[in-house]
């Protein structure tokens, strides 16, 4: 099967443009998981409403600013 500079053109633009897509769909889904970590470990303390990150895995962490106690849960909201 002979390909004609045509179709060979055509091919190469449209295996670029999957590439492409690929890299942004793969780019995407570890920025999003990136993201979620970053969320897990921010915190806003109650008493002070200081916002800060702590990477331990306690759960209950102090708050830098005031060192009142926050407990690390799942169901609280970002603003």
């Amino acid at each position: 099967m002979e390909l004609t500079i045509t179709e060979f053109v055509v091919c190469v633009v449209f295996g670029a443009c999957f590439l492409v897509l690929i890299c942004t769909a793969v780019s995407r889904a570890l920025h999003a998981r990136s993201e979620s970590r970053s969320l897990a470990d921010r915190f806003i303390c109650r008493l002070c409403l200081h916002a800060y990150e702590d990477h331990s895995h306690r759960k209950i962490t102090d708050c830098p600013q005031c060192g009142a106690a926050n407990e690390r849960d799942r169901n609280r909201r970002f603003c």
